[in-house]
């Protein structure tokens, strides 16, 4: 059966569903045994962090899908730990810019590591003409993804800080 506006075979939608569940499995694995052990929610504020080379507190609230009271504490137990450091935004020396420390920067380089190593360990079990195909339609996806996304694809805007750009 197809989905009635989209024109989607509910079989395709089932197994992008699966494979994302799954996936999601494989990195909650990887994030296990990370040192030092963070959660979840710390986990992915220093992976947008990572992602934008450093933000500014509503950039990363709004990244996170959370309000800036609650991230600025999220960015107080994470200034705790080591994992970033806040500096005055360049053009706004009030704003504050957080950025991974050095030690914040190896976490998620660990991070990494194991997320690949878990993946490569996947497509090891697969042919080299199923990788082929694999890489054209997960680009065709992620880019179908990025256009869905609220707001499109991302741009550098004002949650950086010039020195990231």
């Amino acid at each position: 059966m197809d989905d009635a506006a989209t024109g989607v075979p509910d079989d395709v939608t089932a197994a992008v569903e699966r494979v994302l569940s799954t996936t999601a499995q494989l990195w909650s694995r990887a994030e296990q045994g990370l040192e030092p052990a963070i959660s979840p929610i710390q986990l992915r504020a220093v992976e947008a962090i990572s992602r934008f080379g450093g933000l500014n507190l509503g950039g990363l609230a709004e990244e996170l899908g959370a309000i800036p009271s609650s991230t600025s504490r999220l960015c107080d137990r994470l200034e705790a730990a080591g994992l970033i450091v806040r500096e005055p935004a360049r053009a706004d020396r009030r704003e504050i810019i957080v950025r991974l420390s050095d030690q914040g920067e190896q976490l998620h380089a660990q991070l990494v590591r194991r997320r690949r190593a878990a993946v490569r360990d996947v497509l090891a079990h697969l042919s080299p003409a199923s990788r082929a195909r694999l890489i054209d339609a997960l680009t065709e996806f992620g880019q179908a993804c990025e256009r869905r996304a609220p707001g499109g694809p991302r741009a550098l805007d004002s949650r950086t800080d010039s020195r990231t750009a």
